[in-house]
């Protein structure tokens, strides 16, 4: 007999207990009992938002918990809870708005579970509420700000688009309704998608630091670089991914005009310098050409030999004057897939002979 009445005191501290700390809970904690229709447990927190006063007190019913719900969500409210009552259901979540006395909305997110007897009936409702509204808040906060961004900005949540500011939009051409809910890659040129994917990934994960280059096509199918870097944040409750989004075109632009001007100088500045080193050379074996020039009674043979001598000779010479006036660089095709300096079309040498585009023999 005394173990018997020793157990139950010991049940009933822990009840004692366990009450204690439910109250101290900044959740609404509750147990609906599906039967009776009535609340079997719940903490301070849970009266103190869903009671109603009746007849000068304060009642906690299915009836006052509809009631503090706002008319707008009642619906979908009620739908959840019946949803999870069905068959092989273990429970369920939602976020409504409830109503204070005072006439305040607080944002609530309400997670239940159903306990169910062997025969897999429904016995009992067991639930945790917390409000929600900071968040709520901190959330539409922090969309403001990246709606107002100068710069791109969207948010990523299980692979699909959930927010885009106006800069994302301006920059891609496509409509906020055709964003949401997309892939992000697919506006990503396939050469760059592989790349784009694992650099967001390391980025996310801090594993890189730096920001990432790659090229979109908009909706207009016109090619744009992009200069992104990629951030983890909690979106709506569930992690995701921030990503600024700034057009560079105009830079890249640029930077590739000044690359090709600096090929250019360099290709100037080579073609000088050989223009200038066989240039003399040349003057040497033009004048030692003409004086190896064979008498008329010479045989045939030597005679064509000298003329082709001569031909190339003349030759070299054109070549290095348009070496001398390169003023634009340009390239052909070569052998292997290669690239080499088209002179002809970097040179701007045409009529310097009279039209011939040879020097004078």
């Amino acid at each position: 007999m005394p173990s018997i009445i020793q157990d139950h005191t010991m049940i009933r501290q822990l009840s004692e207990d366990f009450i204690q700390l439910a109250d101290r809970s900044q959740d609404a904690i509750y147990q609906f009992d599906i039967e009776s229709q009535t609340f079997s447990f719940f903490n301070s927190q849970f009266f103190s938002l869903y009671a109603i006063e009746e007849h000068g007190k304060n009642i906690l019913s299915p009836k006052s918990v509809l009631l503090r719900i706002h008319p707008d969500d009642r619906e979908k409210v009620e739908h959840a809870r019946a949803v999870s009552l069905q068959p092989d259901n273990r429970g369920g979540d939602i976020e409504y708005r409830l109503l204070k006395n005072d006439g305040s909305i607080l944002v609530m997110h309400d997670r239940w579970t159903v306990v169910r007897d062997h025969a897999g009936q429904p016995v009992s409702i067991e639930g945790f509420i917390r409000d929600i509204t900071w968040r709520k808040q901190a959330d539409k906060e922090f969309e403001r700000s990246i709606r107002n961004a100068l710069i791109g900005c969207y948010i990523i949540q299980n692979a699909k688009l959930r927010f885009v500011n106006p800069e994302f939009i301006r920059i891609t051409g496509y409509s906020e309704e055709e964003l949401i809910g997309s892939d992000p890659l697919s506006i990503v040129q396939q050469a760059y998608r592989e790349e784009v994917r694992a650099n967001a990934i390391d980025m996310l994960k801090s594993k890189r630091l730096f920001p990432y280059e790659f090229c979109i096509t908009d909706k207009k199918g016109h090619t744009k670089w992009i200069l992104e870097t990629s951030t983890s944040i909690q979106y709506k409750g569930k992690r995701a991914g921030l990503c600024y989004f700034m057009d560079i075109s105009q830079g890249k632009k640029a930077e590739l005009e000044r690359l090709a001007k600096e090929k250019l100088l360099s290709i100037l500045e080579l073609a000088g310098a050989v223009g200038h080193e066989l240039n003399n050379p040349l003057q040497v074996v033009l004048t030692c050409t003409e004086k190896l020039a064979p008498d008329a009674d010479e045989p045939t043979r030597q005679s064509r030999l000298y003329q082709l001598l001569k031909n190339n000779v003349q030759r070299l010479a054109t070549i290095i004057h348009k070496f001398q006036n390169i003023t634009q660089y340009a390239t052909k095709e070569y052998v292997n897939g290669k690239k080499i300096l088209d002179i002809e079309a970097s040179s701007s040498s045409k009529d310097d002979y009279g039209g011939s585009g040879e020097p004078p023999s």
